[in-house]
């Protein structure tokens, strides 16, 4: 079975976390009710969204991969935060219209919360989504430790 752990927050909707750990723990919970942990893979995110704030339903967000999210905070200098409750990075900054944009992606720290719920959850594996997007070069570092499946 894969679970496919992502977009709880997605283009269409507010800014906030892809892959919330709180969410993404509850759901490997639940499937483990009915499936065997070994038949499970963990699918997770290579991407985030680059939402305007405030929130105005109908408004799509784009994609961004996790690499231009780091070249944007870059670009305008808005330092990346981290969410404790969520094991998510997300960053604020202001573009040139003065609009303001809050982005919400992965990083090694919060694939790396994913990778040890697989452990500890016994799974059989992690998949990864979207990977036309790309993916910094330090989360491939986790691969020894991991399964990593592409699909």
């Amino acid at each position: 079975m894969f679970i496919m752990a992502y977009d709880w927050h997605h283009a269409g909707s507010e800014a906030g976390p892809v892959a919330p750990i709180t969410e993404v723990r509850k759901s490997i919970e639940f499937a483990l009710h009915t499936v065997p942990s070994k038949k499970i893979i963990l699918g997770v995110p290579l991407y985030g969204y680059n939402w305007i704030i405030p929130y105005n339903p109908g408004r799509i967000a784009p994609g961004i991969s996790n690499q231009d999210a780091i070249e944007t905070a870059m670009r305008y200098q808005s330092p990346v935060q981290y969410s404790e409750e969520y094991q998510s990075p997300y960053f604020r900054y202001m573009d040139e219209q003065g609009q303001t944009h809050e982005v919400w992606f992965e990083d090694v720290r919060s694939m790396s919360a994913k990778m040890q719920l697989v452990r500890s959850y016994n799974l059989q594996s992690i998949g990864a989504w979207q990977l036309s997007l790309g993916f910094a070069p330090g989360v491939w570092l986790l691969r020894k430790f991991f399964t990593i499946r592409k699909f």
